[in-house]
């Protein structure tokens, strides 16, 4: 074998052993944030599934939509769907701010749970649990529970209009609360 060979074999290797693994521990220190956005909107997908409905596609434009607003969230101690930003006070201006389009239908989901501690949980069933997410599946389940159980925000992630979405997270390492926003949308 090539020394070239060998070495792409080695780095390959070495960059499996770096996957990261639903069932993984979550770092404090290390969050992967962009492994729990995949995670969560792998789940939120399947529920789509489950109801009948066609997966959302990931969309980088409506990405940059989510990714402002959870960007605003970092600083604030409330969720809010609103900032003061000219010309990005709402998820509508946020779009449009991206995006120029005529004709649109667009909504936002945002949620904020804690890992990696002792909180009060939503289970599948309505119910709730102290439970602690230690793993990014557990995390990415019990923001999509909270979502389910929350008629305005599973009305967004079950509605069949929209096609495209957006998913953005924020785990802060202080008070390990983690943050999401998902963006909903539909461009005619």
């Amino acid at each position: 074998m090539s020394r070239v060979t060998i070495i792409l074999s080695v780095l390959l290797i070495g960059f499996n052993s770096l996957a990261v693994e639903p069932n993984d521990k979550i770092d404090a220190k290390n969050f992967n944030h962009l492994f729990f956005v995949k995670t969560l909107h792998s789940k939120i997908n399947a529920y789509r599934k489950e109801n009948g409905l066609r997966p959302l596609m990931n969309n980088s434009i409506i990405a940059k939509v989510s990714n402002d607003q959870c960007n605003y969230l970092k600083n604030k101690k409330e969720l809010t769907h609103d900032q003061p930003t000219i010309g990005k006070k709402n998820v509508q201006e946020r779009l449009l701010h991206y995006i120029n389009v005529k004709r649109y239908s667009v909504a936002e989901n945002l949620a904020k749970t804690y890992v990696l501690r002792n909180t009060q949980n939503y289970m599948r069933d309505g119910s709730t649990k102290r439970t602690v997410a230690s793993t990014y599946d557990e995390a990415a389940k019990y923001m999509l529970n909270a979502w389910i159980q929350s008629d305005f925000h599973n009305k967004n992630i079950l509605n069949p209009k929209y096609e495209l979405s957006g998913l953005s997270a924020y785990f802060n390492p202080v008070d390990f609360s983690l943050t999401a926003v998902q963006v909903f949308a539909k461009i005619d």
